[in-house]
């Protein structure tokens, strides 16, 4: 092999070499970039994650400050815990469409089915009238009742929550 020959190949062998550094470096910067995203995208919800906590303790500091520095379970609680027995905003009014179900609906009285026709040829008895209503029972007048004594052990009606300290009026 002649010196031309041995060069081309060298230089073809420094060709392929050139190539696969730059396609490795387009590879590495690629990797990179991506790896810069996804690691964007973590911090940033990690961000949002510690901005909700930040949140939550000035919530509880400010509920803890409003029970006048008490900071009892219900005072630090949450308020979604509490049970509504029914709509108290004018927006928890129950739709529309189940406004029709409200009102009790009236009820027909019954109608009675005829009898059918007698067979040809033998007797038969009259039809007897249909009952007669039932007449309303006479109205007792009730007695009022005496009201009932509370028991052993009851409870006064305002009972006095030991964890809740807001309704003392000390601390107004």
């Amino acid at each position: 092999m002649d010196m031309s020959g041995r060069v081309e190949r060298m230089r073809a062998t420094l060709g392929a070499l050139v190539r696969e550094q730059s396609d490795r470096r387009e590879l590495r910067d690629r990797q990179g970039q991506e790896l810069k995203a996804r690691s964007q995208e973590y911090m940033t919800k990690q961000v949002q994650a510690a901005e909700r906590y930040v949140q939550h303790r000035r919530e509880l500091g400010k509920r803890k400050e409003e029970a006048g520095g008490w900071a009892t379970e219900k005072t630090l609680s949450d308020k979604s815990n509490v049970m509504g027995f029914g709509p108290e905003d004018p927006e928890e009014a129950p739709a529309a469409g189940f406004a029709q179900y409200t009102a009790p609906v009236p009820v027909a009285p019954a109608v009675p089915t005829p009898e059918p026709p007698p067979a040809a040829g033998g007797w038969q008895e009259p039809p007897s009238p249909p009952p007669a209503p039932a007449a309303p029972a006479p109205a007792v007048a009730e007695e009022p009742k005496a009201p009932k004594r509370p028991g052993r052990h009851a409870r006064p009606q305002e009972s006095f929550d030991d964890d809740d300290f807001s309704n003392n009026s000390w601390m107004k």
